[in-house]
């Protein structure tokens, strides 16, 4: 089996041709469910060191585990944001 160079173009122009176009309509439902989504927009996390003893660090991941968390960063980011501490 040879190497053709033009196969690459072939199949990049069988894609563009195979590709279903939008009308005004679709465009319009698909605009609409995008606005009433669920999305929320978070901030990117960042790491940050602190220092704890070590029974408020057992204490933490046991309060984070009964609240059914798998991490305590992320209970103790939910806790400071909902107001609990």
């Amino acid at each position: 089996m040879s190497f053709n160079p033009n196969q690459g173009k072939k199949f990049a122009a069988a894609l563009k041709e195979s590709k279903p176009k939008l009308n005004e309509q679709d465009s319009d439902v698909q605009d609409s469910t995008e606005e009433n989504s669920n999305y929320i927009k978070r901030e990117k996390r960042k790491p940050y060191t602190f220092s704890l003893m070590p029974s408020a660090r057992i204490k933490l991941t046991e309060s984070a585990k009964e609240h059914g968390y798998n991490s305590s960063s992320n209970y103790l980011n939910d806790a400071i944001l909902n107001g609990k501490l």
